[in-house]
């Protein structure tokens, strides 16, 4: 309920700005203030990454050979028979000296219990296995929190049931967990399978993007964020927020603000790789972004008032999460000032406003809605577009490195998608939001079907 509130609020006030903004402002005004905006964080952010860029080279930070943290690697595994045992034997080969490898049967009722069982009688340290019982809470959540009572890591690194890592992958991303303020630390995620269709590929270019922004968001030692696969968190920041949140939808996006709030900082490892499978079909991709979509929005309007009264988190994190927050607000902005256009226009109707005019026996004027104002409304996806084609183009080159002309196409390719995209998701899913009775906690499985194995040298990562 108070989230709905919350948002019921952010929505009036909304409504009154656009009101407001279109009775004083000039047409064109809140779409120059809104590419203002957008070229001055993505400048800001660029001239971080490029400052850390040059002090990693200029002066790089030694790796300490003495901290070897114990780490326990655990994955959640429900009805994953297709991939696990892949997933099990390559990470068996980790070079790191000293981790334990916890995997946790969530009531499958495919062959997954078996192949854990066979493998835990082939198979000796460090690997081990959790059948758990039906009665057990379900969900990633309720696994995680339980690995942690039942693992002695100082450390606890969590992947998916289809993750595919080189053998150093902890070598190289357990350094950034060594300053005492870093609570955790984030690989950067690939499509292994990227080269399988259209979708995988704009999914991957999708994911490069997202790698180019937490990269930058890392540079200023801003509100970086966990993507639940190829994380790591140590024991002790877990602790002080309570471990995993058993009630949301995105507990990887929901422990971020968490730490956050409690003053921890998470890193963000964007030259260490964890690949995992892209998914191949729309319907299929959809399900998952919706419920990635509102497992963010209700992480954002459930811990507001924590954020703001927090003495522990940054300014720095504080404004860099406001400014994430801020894209749901561009589809909102949106939405209602087409609404405000259309009932301006309904109202400037002269039967209809003579109409109300009689009945209720008062002269109503209302200012004509103009096609200026409507065009530069109507602008701001276009122009939305353009920034996230260009940014995209950005993001494929530094982490693809593909041919340019080849960055371009999928750059225009993938803007295109994920505006089409994310415009009515995002309001679809405020509404849904709105007027849900009840808060849906639980989600559908995304399948797997080993791709990370068989596509395990995906270009350049």
């Amino acid at each position: 309920m108070p989230e709905k509130i919350l948002l019921a609020s952010m929505i009036a006030a909304i409504s009154l700005i656009v009101y407001l903004t279109g009775k004083v402002m000039p047409a064109y005004s809140s779409l120059v203030l809104l590419m203002v905006i957008i070229g001055l964080y993505t400048w800001l952010i660029t001239l971080a990454m490029v400052h850390q860029k040059r002090m990693e080279i200029k002066r790089p930070k030694p790796i300490n050979p003495n901290y070897t943290p114990r780490i326990s690697v655990v994955i959640s595994a429900h009805n994953e028979a297709v991939v696990i045992e892949n997933t099990i034997r390559h990470l068996m080969n980790l070079n790191y000296p000293n981790y334990e490898l916890l995997i946790l049967d969530d009531r499958s009722t495919d062959g997954t219990p078996e192949i854990l069982t066979r493998l835990g009688q082939e198979l000796g340290s460090p690997y081990r296995y959790v059948l758990r019982p039906a009665d057990a809470t379900p969900g990633k959540p309720a696994v995680l929190n339980e690995a942690l009572t039942l693992t002695d890591g100082e450390v606890i690194c969590v992947f998916d049931a289809d993750a595919y890592v080189e053998p150093d992958f902890l070598t190289r991303i357990v350094p950034y967990l060594e300053d005492e303020n870093v609570g955790a630390v984030q690989a950067r995620k690939v499509i292994a399978n990227w080269r399988e269709n259209w979708l995988t590929r704009c999914q991957n270019y999708e994911y490069s993007l997202d790698s180019n922004f937490q990269y930058g968001r890392d540079s200023v030692r801003g509100a970086v964020e966990l993507r639940g696969n190829g994380q790591l968190v140590k024991r002790e920041a877990l602790e002080e927020v309570n471990g995993w949140n058993n009630h949301t939808l995105t507990d990887d996006l929901d422990l971020s603000t968490r730490l956050h709030i409690e003053g921890w900082d998470i890193r963000f490892a964007y030259k260490v790789p964890v690949y995992e499978e892209g998914i191949l079909t729309f319907d299929a991709l959809l399900k998952q972004r919706r419920r990635w979509t509102e497992g963010t929005l209700f992480r954002y309007l459930e811990y507001a008032g924590a954020l703001v009264r927090s003495r522990k988190a940054s300014l720095r994190t504080t404004l860099d999460m406001v400014a994430y927050f801020l894209e749901f607000l561009l589809p909102l902005w949106l939405v209602l000032d087409f609404i405000q256009l259309a009932i301006g226009f309904v109202f400037n109707n002269a039967q209809f406003t003579h109409f109300w005019s009689q009945l209720l026996g008062i002269n109503i004027v209302v200012s004509d809605p103009t096609f200026t104002h409507f065009l530069s409304s109507l602008l701001i996806v276009p122009v939305f577009c353009i920034g996230t084609c260009i940014a995209l183009i950005v993001a494929i080159i530094r982490f693809n490195r593909p041919p340019v002309w080849e960055a371009v196409l999928w750059g225009i390719i993938t803007g295109l998608y994920m505006t089409v995209l994310w415009f009515p998701l995002v309001f679809a899913i405020m509404v849904k939001v709105l007027f849900q009775k009840k808060r849906r906690t639980r989600w559908d499985k995304t399948e797997h079907t080993g791709a990370a194995y068989k596509n395990h040298s995906p270009g350049a990562a």
